[in-house]
């Protein structure tokens, strides 16, 4: 098992999912949600075609729509509110595939003129007096070659504005560090103790 960020529909992070180790990809998660119908008589020949005008409004449907996304790869550093363009990234899928099917293309249509050549070949070496024929010829399959895939990472980017990134970093700064927390933890519990031990000198 491993986590893997989700994200809402506008690509911004929701927080991890357990998942199994070989999840990858883009998978959207859905919600059930009440589609009210107008009037309209296109709404009414799809959904209720028995519904008269009056009451459409009042028919609902269920069906799934996206509340967000699972993500399959993983989030970067240094992002204070990450969120993923999921538009960038179906339009890439898209053009990768096209070339993936490209490419498959090409080294089919190499294959078959490499087996033909090689046929060609063999058949010219068979045909010679077997004194002649030297070497027999072997074949030799042409490589098939992955379009190179642009790195998935670079589809996160940071969710928050400059200005609220400034805001953010700024309560953080005011906000004291463990280590001072611990000092001032420390000096408490010396004045409170050095109060005890004045008050037993007291008595």
């Amino acid at each position: 098992m491993k986590a893997v960020p989700k994200v809402n529909t506008d690509g911004l992070y929701l927080e991890d999912e357990l998942v199994d180790d070989a999840f990858s990809g883009i998978v959207p998660f859905y919600a059930l949600s009440s589609l009210t119908l107008s009037d309209t008589n296109e709404q009414l020949d799809t959904y209720q075609p028995t519904v008269t005008n009056s009451n459409a409004t009042d028919q609902t449907s269920q069906e799934k729509i996206p509340a967000g996304y699972t993500v399959g790869i993983p989030v970067p550093p240094g992002l204070y509110h990450p969120r993923f363009d999921i538009q960038s990234w179906l339009i890439y899928e898209a053009e990768f595939n096209q070339k993936l099917l490209e490419a498959q293309n090409v080294y089919e249509q190499r294959s078959k003129e490499s087996q033909t050549s090689f046929q060609k070949l063999h058949d010219e070496w068979q045909s010679k007096p077997e004194k002649e024929r030297g070497e027999e010829p072997v074949y030799s399959a042409p490589n098939f070659t992955t379009p190179e895939r642009k790195d998935p990472t670079t589809f996160w980017g940071e969710g928050l504005s400059g200005e609220a990134i400034k805001e953010l970093t700024q309560k953080a700064e005011q906000q004291p560090s463990e280590a001072d927390q611990l000092k001032q933890r420390i000096a408490d519990l010396e004045v409170t103790l050095t109060q005890l031990m004045l008050g037993n000198t007291g008595k």
